[in-house]
Formats: C-alpha cells, sequence, structure tokens
C-alpha cells in the first residue's frame, strides 16, 4: 500500500506515467475536430469583414457621385469620347485631386490612355482601394491593352436594363432584345456622354440602382469575351462617338442588368451577356448603390423582371419587394 501511495514498485523502482499510444491519437483526433470546426468559422468571420468593406466602398462611391452632381448638376457620363470612364470624374470626391489635376482630357498624343510617358496610363496603373472589393481574388495589377500593371475594379454603372452587348454587331441570337451600349442613350444612369441629373429618376432614387459590383476575373474568357473592368480610362472605346458607332469594350465602366446578378457563375449563359451582367465574389448575390446613396445586397434568384426595373431611371414601374 504504501509502495503505490509514493508511485514506486516493490521493488523500489520508480513507476514512469505518460500518454498511451491510444490516448496520444484520441487527444490528437479531438484537436483535428476542433481545427476543422475553427477555420471555417474564421473564414466566414473574414468574409463578413470584406462584405462589410465593400458596402462602405459603394456608399462612398454614392457619396461622391452626389457630391459631383451638388457641384455640376449632373452625374458624371459613363464614358466620353476620349476614352474617360466615370471613375475620373469623382477622384475629387474621393480626396484624389492630386490625381485627378494629373490628367490629360485629350484623345491624343500624351492623352492616350496607353501612351508611354502618358500621366493618363500612369493613373491606369494605381491601385484606388475604394473602387475594389477586398474579396475580390485578382491581383492588383495586369498588363493588359498596353498598360502595365493596369489595376481591375470591382464596381460599375449602371447603363440599361436591356443592353446584352458591347457592340450591335455582337448581340446573341434568340436573346431578345436589340439594345448594345454602343448607342447613344440608353435607360439607366451612366451611359456614352450621359447627363442624366437627379430629377430624370422619375422612377424614384430609392427604386433606381446607380452602381454596381461586378464578377472581375480577367483571367476568364467565354465567347471571346473577357470579364475584365478597369479604371479611368480604355483605349478600346476609341473612335466612338456619340450618335454613331464605333470603338468596344464600353462593359469596362458600366454593365446592364440584362442578364442575371452573377450569370459569370452560370457556363450556360453566353459571353457576351456574362460580360455586361453585375454579379460578385460574395456568395448569393452582389451590392448595388441606389441612386438615393443607400447600398443594397440583391439576391441572385431576385425575379429577373424585377431587377430589370431597377436600373430604369423613367420607366414607370412599380418596383416591390426584393
Amino acid at each position: 500500500m504504501l509502495c503505490d501511495l509514493l508511485g514506486t514498485s516493490e521493488s523500489g523502482h520508480v513507476r514512469r506515467r505518460g500518454f498511451t499510444l491510444i490516448e496520444l491519437l484520441v487527444v490528437i483526433a479531438i484537436i483535428a475536430v476542433l481545427v476543422a470546426l475553427l477555420v471555417p468559422a474564421v473564414q466566414q468571420a473574414r468574409e463578413a469583414a470584406r462584405r462589410t468593406q465593400c458596402k462602405n466602398n459603394l456608399k462612398q462611391l454614392g457619396l461622391a457621385m452626389h457630391n459631383y452632381h451638388d457641384t455640376h448638376g449632373v452625374f458624371p457620363f459613363g464614358w466620353d469620347e476620349r476614352e474617360t470612364g466615370w471613375q475620373a470624374m469623382i477622384l475629387p470626391q474621393l480626396e484624389l485631386s492630386a490625381l485627378y489635376g494629373t490628367l490629360i482630357w485629350a484623345e491624343s498624343g500624351l492623352g492616350d490612355w496607353n501612351a508611354v510617358g502618358s500621366p493618363n496610363l500612369t493613373a491606369c496603373e494605381k491601385m484606388i482601394p475604394a473602387f475594389r472589393c477586398p474579396s475580390m481574388a485578382v491581383p492588383g495589377h495586369i498588363d493588359n491593352e498596353s498598360i502595365p500593371g493596369r489595376s481591375p475594379v470591382s464596381y460599375r454603372g449602371v447603363a440599361s436594363s436591356i443592353a446584352a452587348s458591347d457592340d450591335a454587331s455582337t448581340i446573341p441570337a434568340g436573346s431578345g432584345t436589340t439594345a448594345a451600349l454602343e448607342q447613344a442613350t440608353h435607360d439607366g444612369i451612366f451611359f456614352g456622354c450621359s447627363n442624366v441629373r437627379m430629377a430624370d429618376i422619375f422612377d424614384g432614387t430609392s427604386n433606381t440602382i446607380l452602381i454596381g459590383e461586378s464578377f472581375t476575373d480577367p483571367t476568364y474568357v467565354k465567347d471571346g469575351q473577357g470579364m475584365d473592368y478597369w479604371q479611368f480610362g480604355s483605349p478600346q472605346t476609341g473612335t466612338w462617338a456619340l450618335g454613331g458607332i464605333g470603338g468596344t469594350e464600353y462593359s469596362e465602366f458600366v454593365g446592364s442588368t440584362f442578364g442575371k446578378i452573377n450569370s459569370r457563375r452560370d457556363p450556360t449563359v453566353h459571353g457576351v451577356i456574362m460580360e455586361m451582367s453585375f454579379g460578385s465574389w460574395h456568395v448569393g448575390g452582389a451590392h448595388f448603390t441606389l441612386a438615393d446613396g443607400t447600398v443594397r445586397f440583391v439576391s441572385d434568384s431576385v425575379d429577373l423582371q424585377l431587377y430589370r426595373k431597377l436600373a430604369t431611371r423613367n420607366g414607370g414601374e412599380v418596383v416591390g419587394e426584393y
């Protein structure tokens, strides 16, 4: 009895106590289960934080749009005849006046967006957090269209509810529409040389979407179309003129609600319509800034007809719950 209390055997040797192999394996198994439970929770928490930051980005862009409208009496154009996109126009409202001041407003010489030595090209290379969803799993700089280190973006202006392509010549057969972005006027807020006022939004600013997320993925190409969206300037839009046609890739700046949200995730959708559509790197839908400045997450299961109504500024439709 005394030997047992002292932890010694009758022969006087000290007994060494420790884990058996089975006990060690059980402990390892428990730790593995706990890690397996913890990792998804951590990932979900991080994604929730990224979604919150994305929503905040769109809120800041909405405020910048309102401040631009207060100053100029209109929203900025979707793009213009100098290959310039709407993002360049609101740089002062995003406290980036210094960058805005470097831009050359001409479609020739150093005003070209991919001209060597051009400050415009340098601006295209600058990654601006307000234009980028933190969930976007795409490098911050990609060589594209003679622009080294061009910076992809996550947010585009809403141009139309019926446009299915950049160019009328590439509208997919059987799509049920004849509208393309190159046409002069659309039923949304941003298009070529647009100058839409708040007063022109007859459907109500709380019922009209202004800016939407896009599933940016420059490495993915389908039907000859890449899911690439960029900031400030697009060399491929060159030769476009108001009232005419020419150029292409206006979808680098603006999109359409003709295709469903997250069309990029549906392999049955034609690549041309994929490129036009809004979506996100989040699960289940995408964020949109409304014309009143609020931000809503819209499910990708939203009724398509209702979703299209949200893009029109003066369609006279009644928008229900979404």
